[in-house]
C-alpha cells in the first residue's frame, strides 16, 4: 500500500526490499511495467554487487542545450531520477564532456589488465553485423550472397556495412558512421557541424533532446517523424553501396514498435524509385537471437577468430569449431555444419 501511495520509485523499492525484506511479489505488483522491468534487472545481481547498488536512472543532456533549456526540461520532465545530483554532459560519441581524463583512455588495454583477458571493443552497428553473419538469417546464406547494412538507433545513430560475408573496414575503421547522412536539409544542427542528420532525428539523445522527455513517452508525430527520417537514410544507404537489404536495430524501433516500421515503410516506398533498389527490404532485428548479447558474443567471437587466424601455425592454440555455411543446391536451403579453422 506504502508503494502505491507514495509512488516511490524502482530504486527505492529495491531498497526497502533488501533492507526490510518486504514481500518482493507485493512491491512489484504495486510498479508500473517499467519501474518494475528496472527493479527485476537489478535483482538479477547478487546482492551488494555493483550491479544491484548502482542508480541506473540518469539524465542525458546534449552539447548545444544550454542552462535554461536544461532548466525547462528537468521541470517540464515527469521522468527524472529521484534523487539525482549530478546531471552529465555527453557528446554523441557517449564521451563526458568536460572531463578530459576519460577522452582517450586506453579502456582496452587498462580492462585487459585487470582481468587478464582478452577485452575486444566495438560500435553497436558493427556488433549487430557480426551477430546477423553467426545468428541472424544472412548466417543460411553462402558468403558470396551475405551482402547487407545494418543500422542501430541507440544513444546515436551507427552502423555497419556487409559485403561478400565480411565486415567492411575503411581506411580507420569508421565506415557505417550513417548516423551522420543528411535526412532533413536545413534541419536541426548536428555537433559534426553539418544540419539534418539522422542522429538528430533518429537516436535516443536527439529525440529525448527535441521533445524534453523520456524516449518512452514520444508523441505519435515524432515516433511517424524517425521513422521517416531512417527510411530516407536506409534509401541513402541502399543507394549508394548497392545492398538489398538493410537490417534495423537498437532501442529506438524497440520502444516505438509496429508506428515506427509502418511509417519507415511509406516513406521507403516513396524513395525507392531508382531501379536496383526495386528489391530492397528494410526489416528490424526480429528476433533474440541477434540482440544486444549476442552481438557482444559476436564481437567477441570474431575477434578470437581473428586472433587465431592472424596466430603462426607452430604457434596456434588448439583448433576451434565454428559454424561453416555450405552453398544451397538450387532450389535447397543451405546446410550449417562444423569445420574447424585449421581448414
Amino acid at each position: 500500500q506504502a508503494v502505491r501511495r507514495e509512488g516511490l520509485r524502482a530504486q527505492l523499492v529495491l531498497q526497502i526490499h533488501d533492507e526490510l525484506m518486504w514481500e518482493l511479489s507485493d512491491c512489484l505488483d504495486a510498479l508500473e511495467d517499467d519501474e518494475r522491468a528496472v527493479v527485476e534487472q537489478s535483482l538479477s545481481f547478487p546482492e551488494d554487487s555493483a550491479g544491484r547498488l548502482m542508480q541506473r536512472e540518469l539524465v542525458k543532456a546534449p552539447t548545444f542545450w544550454t542552462v535554461g533549456q536544461m532548466i525547462d526540461y528537468m521541470r517540464a520532465s515527469d521522468d527524472l531520477p529521484d534523487p539525482f545530483y549530478d546531471v552529465i554532459i555527453v557528446d554523441p560519441a557517449m564521451k563526458p564532456v568536460g572531463m578530459p581524463t576519460w577522452h582517450d583512455f586506453p579502456l582496452r588495454r587498462e580492462l585487459s589488465a585487470i582481468t587478464g583477458l582478452p577485452v575486444d571493443i566495438e560500435t553497436a552497428g558493427r556488433g549487430l553485423a557480426l551477430a546477423e553473419l553467426w545468428q541472424g538469417e544472412a548466417s543460411l546464406l553462402p558468403p558470396h550472397e551475405q551482402q547487407f547494412a545494418t543500422l542501430v538507433l541507440g544513444d546515436v545513430a551507427d552502423g555497419a556495412l556487409v559485403i561478400g560475408g565480411r565486415l567492411a573496414e575503411g581506411l580507420t575503421g569508421n565506415l557505417g558512421q550513417f548516423g551522420h547522412l543528411i535526412v532533413e536539409p536545413e534541419g536541426t544542427p548536428c555537433v559534426c557541424g553539418a544540419v539534418g542528420c539522422l542522429t538528430a532525428y533518429a537516436s535516443v539523445i536527439g529525440i529525448e533532446s527535441s521533445i524534453s522527455r523520456d524516449l518512452r513517452r514520444t508523441p505519435a508525430a515524432i515516433v511517424e517523424r524517425t521513422g521517416i527520417m531512417t527510411a530516407r537514410a536506409c534509401a541513402s544507404i541502399a543507394a549508394m553501396l548497392d545492398v538489398a537489404d538493410v537490417v534495423v536495430g537498437g532501442v529506438v524501433p524497440s520502444v516505438f514498435g509496429v508506428p515506427f516500421f509502418d511509417a519507415l515503410a511509406k516513406e521507403l516506398d516513396q524513395r525507392s524509385g531508382l531501379a536496383h533498389l526495386s528489391e530492397l527490404r528494410v526489416r528490424g532485428v526480429g528476433s533474440a537471437k541477434v540482440g544486444p548479447l549476442v552481438a557482444a558474443a559476436a564481437v567477441a567471437r570474431h575477434a578470437q577468430l581473428t586472433r587465431v587466424d592472424e596466430t603462426p601455425p607452430e604457434t596456434r592454440p588448439a583448433p576451434l569449431v565454428r559454424p561453416v555455411v555450405d552453398a544451397p543446391p538450387t532450389g535447397g536451403v543451405g546446410a550449417v555444419t562444423l569445420r574447424s579453422t585449421d581448414e
